[in-house]
């Protein structure tokens, strides 16, 4: 605790200073800074996929350092590889792996102290002779983001474009033959055994209940008819459409009806008479010219659904469905989901109304994910969005907190709309140096849509927004939608999501209580070990003294 104290003094006392201090890291400042560090074991090490990767030996000289020209690169997280085996019991990795990380912050002062770099401490455990151990990397793994230029941009644009105008045809054809799937099928509405008028005459005739109370009023009725066409029960509302109540004598009505209404046949379906459901109405007291009239013939719900029934003024009209046939209610499934429309679709109880997306180059695949579903998504309320790409290519020593800029908001339901913004702010520039100004696009979405239930962040996994400082004192209904997760979440995002009560999600994986783990607590995500600290989350298995 001390020591992460110390740390975090240091961290403020440094914050208003530029990411790459000028002056070397003291040395009990890179202890406190080892010893919070995420540190775990493989049998041997083996790079992530997804970032540009630069090596650096434990024994690198000045001139191997420079010739990287990491000033110029978007470095993003750093891997000090060593291994387990120790030919001298008294030897100690933590002292040879603190002089490491001296050694590298006096050639490239600040280093150790930029924010937007996550470090990790890895022991290799498969060697265990000092020729095995030869074979095996022991050094620095550097992984750099790529730093997209215009015509990087300008070339992603087109394969957006690309893409989303293919994906709008293949929906348009799906849509297209949803619209009359399977085939025609024979459909008919029944018959009524007599003459409207003589069965007014008939139903008059065993009802004259009416004698006491004459009375106007409309009573609607519906009636159960076998697929012979006897009917089988009758039922009349409590209370009519107007508010009044039941006509005088409702039993005697009931069976009037049942006794004077009969149809020839059941409803027609193909080559079957099926039983149904029929509704009418009758002016009281009953008058030959206009006492009775059917309203409307009904199949059970399973039967209307399976055969895809219209019931028209006209007549009706259905479908044999084929097996695995789809209709045009049917959703139609995003043709290659991605990690954004496998969590939407995962949570249809989110209120899915407030949307910040990272659309940043390396976002790319994830900014397409998202299109595709809103393109799908049923169109509804109008939603809120906020695009951004970390100051329309503002050059970086320019980034002021909370004032980066590179926002485009939309509140609209057009897709049209959505996808146009997203062009834009895709257009105006690439994000610049890797971190990105996340929270800065989070409080610009709770201005606009301050009673938001939930607001959807698709954010990057391999950096980690500069601006979380501007959160302090929020309470917001985040849903972080964690796009390039490969082999582990970064801590980094952990930690927020612990410190502000955020949930996360990857694509298999929803945290949702990552606010009420207590401190030192050993929890196991998407299979890798992490330990909850004051400051947040370090990776773990085990770790050289």
């Amino acid at each position: 605790m001390r020591a992460f104290l110390l740390l975090l003094f240091v961290f403020l006392t440094l914050g208003a200073a530029p990411a790459r201090a000028q002056q070397p890291t003291p040395t009990r400042v890179i202890e406190a800074l080892y010893d919070q560090l995420s540190a775990y074991q493989l049998r041997r090490y083996q790079p992530d996929s997804g970032y540009q990767l630069l090596t650096l030996p434990s024994t690198f000289s000045g001139p191997e350092l420079a010739a990287l020209r990491l000033r110029e690169r978007q470095l993003v997280r750093v891997d000090l590889v060593y291994s387990a085996y120790r030919f001298d019991p008294k030897f100690s990795q933590r002292q040879l792996n603190i002089d490491r990380l001296r050694n590298l912050d006096e050639r490239l002062p600040g280093l150790l102290m930029d924010p937007s770099i996550t470090w990790n401490l890895i022991e290799q455990t498969g060697c265990t002779t000092p020729d095995e151990c030869q074979q095996y990397f022991h050094g620095f793994v550097l992984y750099i983001e790529k730093r997209y230029t215009k015509a990087d941009t300008k070339a992603e644009i087109g394969r957006l474009t690309a893409r989303l105008n293919a994906t709008e045809k293949k929906i348009e054809r799906i849509r297209a033959v949803r619209k009359s799937p399977g085939k025609p099928l024979a459909c008919g509405y029944p018959h009524v055994e007599d003459k409207l008028r003589k069965l007014t005459k008939r139903i008059k005739k065993a009802y004259d209940c009416t004698q006491k109370d004459r009375r106007p009023r409309t009573v609607t009725f519906q009636a159960e008819v076998s697929r012979q066409g006897k009917v089988l029960n009758v039922r009349l509302p409590a209370v009519d459409s107007a508010g009044a109540a039941a006509p005088p004598c409702p039993e005697e009505l009931t069976g009037a009806i049942a006794e004077g209404l009969a149809f020839t046949d059941g409803f027609l379906l193909g080559k079957q008479r099926l039983p149904f459901t029929v509704t009418g109405r009758l002016s009281l007291p009953l008058r030959p010219q206009q006492g009775f009239k059917v309203t409307g013939y009904y199949l059970a719900d399973s039967l209307m659904r399976k055969y895809r029934v219209k019931l028209l003024r006209d007549g009706c009209q259905a479908r044999q469905l084929r097996p695995g046939d789809a209709t045009e209610e049917d959703p139609i499934p995003n043709p290659d989901p991605n990690v954004v429309t496998r969590v939407l679709e995962r949570h249809p109880d989110w209120q899915k109304q407030t949307v910040v997306a990272d659309v940043t180059g390396s976002m790319y695949p994830y900014t397409a994910d998202l299109l595709i579903w809103l393109q799908l998504a049923a169109a509804g309320p109008e939603k809120t969005f906020v695009f951004f790409n970390d100051g329309d290519d503002l050059p970086d020593k320019q980034k002021r907190l909370g004032q980066t800029g590179g926002l485009y908001d939309a509140r609209t339901n057009d897709y049209g709309r959505i996808r146009q913004r997203v062009i834009e702010a895709m257009g105006a520039g690439g994000g610049g140096d890797a971190p990105e100004n996340d929270c800065e696009a989070l409080l610009r979405a709770h201005q606009l849509a301050p009673e938001a239930q939930d607001i959807i962040l698709v954010a990057d996994n391999h950096t980690f927004p500069r601006d979380t400082k501007l959160l302090e004192g929020t309470r917001l209904p985040v849903k972080i939608i964690l796009c390039g997760v490969t082999d582990h979440i970064n801590p980094k995002y952990l930690a927020l999501a612990r410190r502000y009560g955020y949930s996360l999600h990857t694509l298999d994986t929803d945290l949702t209580n990552l606010s009420e783990l207590p401190d030192n607590q050993i929890t196991i995500i998407e299979g890798v070990r992490y330990q909850t600290t004051p400051g947040g989350f370090r990776r773990v298995s085990g770790r050289a003294e």
